[in-house]
């Protein structure tokens, strides 16, 4: 089946195009319908783990710094057993609630498969984040109990978390009495809760169904990446980050061994080349953050088949140098609240375009609109999800006044902006990332990728912030050795005299979500001296750098 094909077949006939693929993996229950109502295999009963567990050979390969594990299906199976045994012990039932505060570990990824396995719905909370995200994150989610370790290893240093109701052992000793069955779940039940605050606001829970989101995520994973049992497929993302449960899930349910790591990615420098050299990945999948740092160390990686991005906007030089290392490139695009929507697709014949997330997946009726909801073409707009999808989430914890707000211009309103051109579509940043100055407006993203090929320039952000005269006046700020008037020039000669920058600050970091995300709105209140919400942020700390930064600059 071709792209095109796929596409009309998955809007007009849904049940043709997802049956197929859901009918790979195992149901206890079939389903009744495959879309009804917005809900998807509806009545139909699985379990995400016990479809894991359906496999076997190599499941997962973790590096420590100066460690190495490897764990078959089967050892993970006990693993797995171990905790739920524990998780028993301590009074978890189906339709509890566990909370998973662990950095990359076999044993986070056990207990995943633990809570899936008995029916308890999991959130996964990012062992990077300062004592007050963690606390944030646990009193909303009201978990029965939280499973923690004792640390964290990074750059040679044991990290202390914060914490939490029952410590895991790092190299937990593997359960062998007798194994419990796994739990039916009706395809909508939520699988888990992930907590995101995007660029704005405070985190929120996003509800995910447990059934339709691992045949959405099967389906990505099959069309981009060809996955066959045997498979590997390496990642440098944290477990805290939705993306890393999508590709854990998405490479094991095809049977193919998970490649991760803990700790520093530079550390040694050469660590990541050499883990993709001895365990030759047939996907690398990874971040622009983390190639636009491996191109600074002027790294030369082994060459893979294909090399995916998400997270962020993939700039076209980290794209030009993951070329270098593989004929397949590309980057991924969706939110915790959709799931991967936009990629490349190549098992349907479509190729990648540099500066472009990739064409709508299968199903995915993706449009631009204006301010007032009408369609435009050949421009920028606002990104809106026009059609159900089965990885869509199924609602925000706790908030339902929330979960509405995401219904807008007639389908899901992403807060993202977007161009369409001959069908592939370019992410060009947030809505409330548009600068305008004297009536003419230009995107974050725009002046980002203008400045991401200055040379000297390691990282930047644009921000626009309130000026008297022209509506707004544009704020740059800058990671790397660079001259500011050669900043203000490249910005106005490539996008018309009109676009001057105010100012340029030089900064050692910028403040980014766990994810990897630029927040500018951090630089847009630091630069305004409101106060900042650090929760949201990686490292709280870069707040108290900014400021200093920007004090200097008054």
């Amino acid at each position: 089946m071709d792209y095109s094909s796929a596409f009309v077949t998955a809007v007009n006939r849904p049940e043709l195009y997802w049956s197929p693929f859901a009918s790979r993996l195992q149901w206890f229950k079939p389903w009744n319908s495959v879309l009804q109502e917005g809900k998807w295999f509806v009545g139909g009963e699985t379990n995400i783990a016990y479809n894991v567990f359906s496999h076997e050979g190599t499941a997962l390969i973790w590096y420590g710094e100066g460690e190495r594990r490897e764990m078959t299906y089967s050892e993970l199976g006990r693993l797995t057993e171990r905790i739920v045994n524990i998780l028993k012990e301590k009074g978890v039932s189906p339709g509890d609630r566990v909370a998973i505060y662990m950095p990359n570990l076999p044993e986070t990824i056990a207990s995943l498969l633990a809570c899936a396995k008995m029916g308890v719905t999991y959130s996964v909370i990012f062992a990077g984040l300062g004592e007050e995200a963690v606390r944030s994150r646990i009193q909303d989610f009201s978990p029965k109990l939280v499973l923690t370790t004792q640390y964290t290893k990074r750059r040679g240093q044991k990290i202390p978390l914060f914490g939490g109701d029952v410590s895991l052992e790092r190299n937990m000793r593997e359960w062998e009495g007798d194994f419990e069955d796994f739990r039916g779940i009706e395809a909508n039940e939520p699988l888990m809760v992930m907590y995101t605050s995007g660029t704005t606001g405070r985190p929120k829970g996003i509800v995910l169904p447990h059934g339709s989101w691992m045949v959405g995520h099967f389906t990505v994973f099959d069309i981009v990446f060809s996955l066959k049992q045997g498979d590997v497929v390496f990642t440098t993302a944290d477990v805290g980050w939705i993306t890393f449960s999508r590709i854990m899930y998405g490479t094991l349910l095809h049977g193919g061994t998970l490649v991760f790591m803990e700790g520093a990615p530079d550390y040694p420098k050469e660590r990541v080349s050499s883990i993709i050299d001895k365990e030759n990945p047939k996907v690398f999948f990874t971040s622009p953050t983390l190639l636009r740092l491996l191109r600074s160390m002027n790294l030369t990686l082994p060459r893979v088949e294909y090399i995916a991005t998400a997270g962020e906007i993939l700039d076209e030089p980290s794209w030009d140098y993951a070329s270098r290392f593989s004929d397949k490139v590309t980057d991924i695009y969706g939110q915790s609240e959709t799931g991967y929507v936009v990629g490349t697709p190549f098992s349907l014949g479509v190729e990648s375009r540099k500066g472009f997330a990739g064409v709508p997946f299968p199903g995915a009726v993706l449009e631009t609109v204006d301010e007032n909801g009408e369609r435009v073409q050949g421009q920028v707009g606002h990104l809106v999800l026009k059609s159900p999808f089965p990885t869509k989430f199924i609602g925000v914890w706790r908030n339902e006044t929330k979960y509405r707000e995401y219904f807008k211009f007639g389908g899901h309103y992403t807060g993202d902006l977007a161009l369409f051109k001959d069908g592939y579509v370019k992410i060009v940043g947030r809505s409330d990332d548009m600068i305008k100055i004297a009536g003419h407006r230009i995107t974050s993203g725009e002046v980002e990728d203008i400045l991401s090929k200055v040379p000297g320039v390691k990282d930047a952000s644009a921000v626009g912030v309130p000026d008297p005269i022209k509506g707004e006046k544009m704020i740059i700020f800058i990671v790397g050795n660079v001259d500011e008037d050669i900043v203000k020039n490249e910005i106005r000669s490539k996008l018309g005299p009109i676009y001057v920058v105010d100012r340029v600050i030089k900064v050692e970091r910028l403040p980014k979500s766990r994810s990897g995300k630029v927040v500018r709105r951090v630089l847009r209140d630091v630069f305004l001296g409101k106060e900042v919400d650090p929760t949201i942020l990686e490292d709280p700390e870069v707040v108290t750098e900014l400021r200093r930064v920007v004090e200097d600059k008054s």
